[in-house]
């Protein structure tokens, strides 16, 4: 039983909270719905978009020194060395998903039986990553690779 039965009293219902006078017009709310959502969903895209092609940038410059420390085993001594490894960056530029004609820096240090060849690429003056509306990691890409030389 309940409290209020016990005393003898009846239960009263709760008053409904006052409403206004809304107009019940749904024509707009597409359009207000739409106004908001969508520039949420392009500024998503367009993230997608940039971090996407900076990552693939990143990995592609990574594997184009890869493949330059591993075309430097072949050398019989540093500038050999050195001379094969910008010869394979050259060749793999053009399959690299890079814009625009800036070269590719193109280091080499031979030291304690390791070759370390460094590539730096400025992304800067690219459209897609010079935008302040998206950041991006970092607008130099630097990409490193070791390789060792001496069968101690």
């Amino acid at each position: 039983m309940t409290l209020a039965r016990v005393k003898g009293m009846k239960k009263r219902p709760h008053p409904a909270p006052p409403t206004l006078p809304l107009p019940r017009d749904m024509r707009g709310s597409v359009l207000v719905e739409a106004a908001v959502a969508l520039p949420l969903l392009i500024a998503l895209l367009l993230g997608i978009w940039v971090y996407g092609s900076w990552f693939m940038t990143a990995h592609s410059l990574q594997q184009a020194a890869n493949d330059a420390a591993r075309a430097a085993v072949a050398g019989l001594n540093a500038t050999e060395r050195q001379a094969l490894s910008r010869q394979s960056v050259t060749a793999s530029t053009a399959a690299l998903p890079l814009r625009g004609d800036r070269p590719i820096g193109v280091n080499s240090i031979e030291n304690g039986g390791y070759f370390t060849v460094t590539l730096d690429y400025d992304l800067s003056s690219d459209p897609l990553f010079a935008s302040a509306f998206i950041p991006v990691p970092s607008r130099t890409l630097e990409r490193s690779a070791v390789i060792r030389i001496d069968a101690r």
